[in-house]
Order: structure tokens, then sequence, then C-alpha cells
């Protein structure tokens, strides 16, 4: 062998060689994403706006095993141990570029309009904001969100990618569970286009399903067998139903399957969670007969036969099915955070549109088509824009709920510290803290956004972590009993604190038997 070939090479030659081998399309969605990533999200990378869990875990990174997450402390540590927003938002939008990079490959999408709106769609959807207010945790959960995806795409596309897209699933639900179907839904969405392209036989087709599904059951159990295990030492918590994830009843599971479809009538359609624009409806329906219209023209123009035209109609049925598995797997009530499947029906048109654009058509088709591409990109580019909205809005929530939380503990520590008796070291007990006030609501029109993890200055004051938020934001040095502790409680039975009259009325901030005791609530 000639010494030229043992030559080692710079990495610059390394570095163009790999960046001539991606695929311009992978580049542009890289791209947009981290842009569009920056222009909707940057106000909250700029500014510190915690809500309850972000501010008890500011300066910690041991958070997960307890809840069925025990890979979840691994990957903490590796942006260090403070809730750093610049630096896990940019982490973040590196691993939401690299989820949307899978799903363009994955789902045939290659012109650039149309990676730049599934971009948009990707990084402006509202679980990608409700994620943000957990800062500590997001750029840990979005990487889970792009094992999940980088599982897909080796089990579709590795010969023998079984192993590796399992290890990857399995490692995604250790982060977090719910990106299980973000998984499931690239690999039923990836088989739908080998399917319409004719050139695969039924049963080859049928068994890459099955291995398709023998990745997510490895998986599954895979990471089941490591929570029995990790829950020996640390014990899961009831919390939105993880312990019991995966026990599903065969009776229920009708139901379950019925309430999967019924969230997208829900969400979209009925808008009920208020991050739509009012006219948006009329467009997702324009945009499902576009998307049925085109499917049908396809079917008919490939002639698949009878097998694999039912086989590609029993695909796009389970489309919607395998992005919102989650409401199968967790019996129990779904926040924002555990929804991201669901933006896929969106990339579902963009990508069904962009794979027509290959395709021999009629004059006639074609005119169709392009009317149908029109009101596809159209739809999902507005649905986008009202999604960087509700980011917006719900990151001003956050701040003004964080500066009126200011101004009234501030209030609230000086007559404390005004009280006869105190002196600096004594305990404080905040009676009926636990007890959300609606009183504490000074600005109403900020609650049109209702979003997990987004909080009023009613819920910060009722938080586990306002005690918390003395010490860190406001330099309270005090031990801070809150109303649901054992020493509140007890303060609370005295005849003293039941005679006291509720803050802000005189009288009802008091030094009882060494604590100051502030009655907010009986």
């Amino acid at each position: 062998m000639k010494a030229s070939h043992l030559a080692l090479n710079t990495p610059e030659t390394c570095f163009d060689g790999l960046w001539c081998r991606i695929p311009k399309e992978i580049r542009l969605t890289f791209l947009a994403c981290v842009v569009l990533g920056l222009m909707v999200h940057i106000y909250m990378f700029v500014n510190k706006l915690p809500n309850h869990d972000d501010i008890g875990h500011l300066f910690s990174a041991e958070y997960g095993t307890a809840s069925g997450r025990w890979f979840l402390p691994t990957v903490l540590r590796l942006d260090g141990a403070f809730s750093t927003p610049w630096l896990i938002g940019m982490l973040s939008l590196l691993c939401l570029a690299g989820t949307a990079c899978f799903t363009v490959s994955l789902l045939r999408i290659r012109h650039p309009l149309s990676c730049i709106v599934t971009a948009a769609v990707m990084v402006s959807f509202p679980t990608v904001t409700s994620t943000f207010a957990y800062m500590f945790t997001a750029d840990a959960y979005f990487f889970s969100l792009m094992l999940a995806a980088f599982g897909a795409y080796a089990a579709v596309r590795f010969r023998w990618g079984i192993l590796p897209g399992a290890v990857a699933i399995t490692l995604s639900m250790g982060i977090y569970q719910s990106y299980l179907g973000v998984a499931a839904v690239l690999m039923v969405g990836a088989l739908l286009f080998e399917t319409l392209d004719g050139k695969r036989s039924f049963q080859e087709l049928f068994l890459k399903g099955v291995q398709l599904a023998g990745t997510l059951a490895a998986a599954l159990i895979a990471y089941m067998v490591i929570v029995r295990i990790t829950s020996l030492r640390v014990p899961l918590v009831d919390y939105m139903g993880i312990s019991d994830m995966g026990k599903i009843s065969l009776p229920e599971l009708p139901r379950l399957i019925l309430k999967s479809y019924g969230k997208y009538f829900t969400f979209f359609l009925r808008n009920d969670s208020g991050y739509h624009f009012g006219f948006l409806k009329y467009a997702f329906i324009a945009t499902a007969l576009c998307t049925v219209l085109l499917g049908v023209l396809l079917l008919r123009q490939r002639k698949l036969g009878p097998a694999r035209t039912a086989l590609a109609v029993a695909l796009a049925a389970a489309y919607p099915l395998a992005g919102n598995i989650i409401y199968v797997m967790v019996p129990s009530d779904i926040h924002t955070l555990m929804i991201y499947g669901l933006s896929y029906i969106l990339i579902a048109p963009i990508a069904l549109a962009d794979y027509m654009e290959t395709a021999p058509q009629k004059i006639s088709v074609r005119s169709f088509q392009a009317a149908a591409g029109w009101i596809i990109l159209l739809s999902m580019a507005l649905t986008s824009f009202s999604y960087a909205i509700t980011a917006n809005t719900a990151y001003l929530k956050i701040d003004l709920s964080m500066r009126q939380c200011t101004a009234y503990s501030t209030r609230l520590l000086d007559k404390i510290e005004s009280c006869e008796g105190y002196r600096q070291g004594m305990p404080v007990a905040l009676l009926g803290s636990d007890q959300r006030e609606d009183a504490l609501v000074p600005t109403p029109e900020l609650d049109r956004i209702q979003m997990t993890g987004v909080f009023d200055l009613g819920s910060y004051r009722a938080s586990y972590t306002y005690g918390h938020f003395l010490r860190y934001y406001l330099g309270f040095t005090g031990e801070v009993y809150l109303g649901d502790s054992e020493n509140a409680l007890a303060l609370a039975e005295t005849a003293q604190a039941k005679a006291m009259p509720l803050y802000p009325e005189a009288g009802s901030i008091q030094v009882i038997d060494g604590t100051v005791v502030v009655k907010l609530n009986d």
C-alpha cells in the first residue's frame, strides 16, 4: 500500500467531504430550523423566564428517575448543573433541527419551500413553547425527540436497523416517554411512501412493517424492563399515570383509540387550546380535502393493485394514531408537553404535495396539484405564524407574571420584616400559601393563553417552589414553611392563628411561638 493512502486527512478535508455528501434539502432544513427557531423563541433565550419547576431546579441537574426517566439525569449533566437559557435554548434548537432533518428525509420532502415550512411547523408547535417553560430540562427533552426520530430513521434505512433503532428509541423514552409517537409516525409515514413508490411487493412491504413494529415493541419492552430495575432503587411516583404506563386494558383500548383520533378534531378544528387563528379551521378542512384528493389521484396513477392499495389506505389511517399514540400508552390526563406527535398531521400534506411534484401528471391534474400545493403551504405557514404568536404571548405572560410575583413578594417580605417581634433568621410560615387565589390575577387578558408550564401570579404564589423563589430571586435567607408543610399546618390550628384576619389586613402577620406567621388563606 502506498504511503499516500495512509495519510491522515485534515479536519477541514473531512468536514468538506462530509458537507458535500449532505443533500441540499437537509442542509436547508437544518438552517431553517435554527433561524426560524431563534425568531420564534429568542424572547425566552435572552431572558430568564422560569416556571415553578424551573425555579426549583435552577441549580440542580438531578431529576427524572422517579418518573421513569432513568436516562434523563445523565443527559442533564451535559450542559452543566444550572438552568442557563441561552445555552440550553441553542442546544435545543440544534436537536430540533436534527429531528427535522430526519423527518424530511423519511417523508421524502425535497423542495425548498416545503423544507422551510416543515421547519417552521416543527420549531413553533406549542409543545416546543411549553417545553421551554421548563428550561432546565428542555435540551434533554429535545435530545430525546431527536433520538426518537433517529431511531425511526435507523429502523427504516439501515439494513439491520432494528437494533440501533430500538436502542435509540429506548434511550429516548428513558429521557422522556412521550416521543415514542414521533418514532411511530415517522415509521408509518416512511412505509406509506415506500408503498406508494410501487417498487416493492406486498410481501416485502408487509415484512418491513413487521420489522418496524418489532423495533417499537423491542424498545418499549427494553424501556419497561429498565424501569422495573431502576424502580427497585428509586420508586416511581404516581404522576400523570407514569407508574401505569404500558398497562393497557384491552376493554379500554377502543375508547383510547377513539380518544386519540378525537384529539385532532378538538385541537385543530374546535381549537380547544386557543393556539390557532379562528379562520384556520377552514384552512385545515381545505388542506385535508386537498390531501385526500391528491392521495386518490396518486393511487389511481400508480395502479398498485388491491393488496398494496389497501395497505396504503391502512397506513394513511394509522398515521394519525401513530402520531398520537400517547393517548393509548398513558390512559390519563395528557398535557401540552406530551403531544408533539400531533404536529406530524400538519407535515403529512406538505410531504404528499412535495412527493407528487416528482410524478408526471396530465395538465388538468397538474393545475389542481399546483392549487393544492398553494393551499397546503399557505395554510401551514399561517399555522406556524399563529404558533409563533402563541409562543411570544406565553413568554410575555411568564415575564409579566414573574414581575408581578416579585413586586407582590417584595411587599410581603417588607411587612414580615416590619412585624413586631421579628428577628433576623426567624422562620416564616405562610398559612394557606398552597391555595391558589383568583384575586391574584392582575392581568386576566394573558390568561387567554392556557399552556402547561406557563403560570400567572396566583399560580406562582401557590407553587411548591415559592420558598425557593423568595430565596433565589428576592434574597430572603430565612426558612419558609409553605401552607402544606407540617409546621404551617400545625400553626394554623392554634387559637391565635385562627383569630387572625387574612393578609394584607392589619394583624394578618404575627409572631407565634418564635415563627412569623402570615395568614394568606383559611
